[in-house]
């Protein structure tokens, strides 16, 4: 059986054989590859799409994957050269002397940073061989890694008894009513590797801290604006307790058709939205005035709609079942049974917007789709029946 894979972190060759690889059909995208001198030759026969770095492990290094953490009791037992390949980070005690890396005997291929007391800046330069990584100084403590989503709040602030180098593989937001002198005062660093969401009011500090935002992506929250982590759906009732609020959001906005204009008047100021916004056609130009980007999409629906979010199979009851055409709004998976027919299509869908997949079960339905169409931000696919091909998406490390 031939496996296509979609996206791997580190692909490890270095105990690969022809045989070894055989099976692989395709891999999308590899961040870094690891092979020996002797197997240098298959990478040439992987089809990979796109390599990050590859680097060729001389004999005698011994690999490890993570953190590696070089303290005093470590660089003692030390009674040969030791030669090692890192791929995560090298975090360097503060309690390390100088004399202790000059030794000599420990030699380093990174692939990420080396954390270490400013004082030794210079000889963690000089440990490191080869790698992709940077020599990174911290005054008083190591960093504290958070992985994930992760959240600065003034709780986590006040626990702090010095100032913290902060790392985040991820996401950090900081919470809107952070006080920014606490974070100035306890944030000696910080480095994030991922997003970085803020309130427009803290952008001044957060540069203060952030030596570069090369590694991550900035989401400015506008000022006064509420930010909505969920998709929001909302009817005459539940909207009403927003009161002249502007939202911001990256989830959907789903009105009920029982939110008149009136209600939506009082009840929403403005909505910064980078996804859609589902509403009937009574309070769609009411919508738009409220809508501070040009390219976030108003769908609208004149009798009923159907949101689809997860994984669901349709087949042709489920059409019929609805009395009047419906608006068909997919932001998940919608697939298609054998028995929906395309005249079903024509008569009980108003409009199809697909902002996630449809699949289709018999390729003939891919023509009637195309006629009720309106909005195709997603893909239309065909349900594979070739049994001869497994996938997998996304891997850490893969070691062949």
């Amino acid at each position: 059986m031939n496996q296509r894979i979609g996206n791997v972190g580190l692909l490890n060759l270095m105990n690969a054989t022809e045989e070894s690889i055989k099976g692989i059909e395709k891999i999308e995208n590899v961040g870094m590859v690891l092979y020996r001198h002797g197997n240098a030759q298959l990478l040439s026969k992987l089809n990979i799409g796109n390599i990050g770095s590859s680097v060729e492990i001389p004999e005698g290094y011994r690999y490890l994957n993570g953190v590696f953490n070089l303290d005093v009791p470590f660089l003692e037992s030390i009674a040969e050269p030791v030669n090692l390949v890192v791929n995560g980070i090298v975090i360097i005690s503060r309690d390390v002397q100088a004399e202790q890396l000059k030794a000599g005997q420990l030699n380093l291929i990174v692939n990420g940073n080396i954390y270490c007391p400013a004082h030794l800046t210079g000889l963690a330069g000089q440990i490191l061989t080869q790698g992709s990584g940077a020599v990174e100084a911290y005054r008083s403590t190591p960093p504290r890694f958070e992985n994930g989503k992760f959240t600065l709040t003034n709780s986590f602030l006040n626990s702090l008894e010095e100032p913290m180098y902060l790392v985040v593989n991820g996401l950090l937001s900081l919470a809107q009513d952070l006080n920014m002198e606490t974070f100035h005062e306890k944030i000696e660093k910080l480095e994030v590797n991922g997003k970085i969401s803020i309130c427009e009011n803290q952008e001044s500090f957060l540069y203060k801290k952030v030596a570069s935002l090369a590694s991550c992506h900035l989401e400015m929250i506008p000022e006064g604006y509420e930010l909505v982590t969920k998709p929001l759906r909302l009817n005459a009732r539940s909207i009403r307790r927003f009161k002249n609020k502007k939202l911001f959001t990256k989830k959907p906005i789903i009105l009920d058709a029982d939110v008149s204009r009136e209600i939506l008047t009082n009840s929403i100021e403005m909505i910064h939205s980078s996804s859609v916004i589902i509403c009937s056609e009574e309070v769609e130009d009411l919508v738009y005035e409220r809508i501070s980007l040009l390219d976030t999409e108003v769908l609208s629906y004149e009798n009923r709609f159907v949101f689809i979010e997860g994984e669901e199979v349709w087949s042709n009851n489920h059409f019929q079942s609805f009395e009047n055409p419906i608006n068909l709004v997919v932001n998940g998976q919608l697939t298609l049974d054998k028995d929906v027919s395309g005249e079903v299509l024509s008569s009980k869908v108003a409009a199809l917007d697909i902002l996630g997949e449809v699949v289709v079960r018999d390729r003939k339905l891919k023509a009637p789709l195309q006629q009720v169409i309106r909005v195709n931000t997603g893909s239309i696919e065909e349900e594979r029946k070739n049994e001869e091909t497994s996938s997998l998406q996304n891997i850490g490390e893969l070691a062949l």
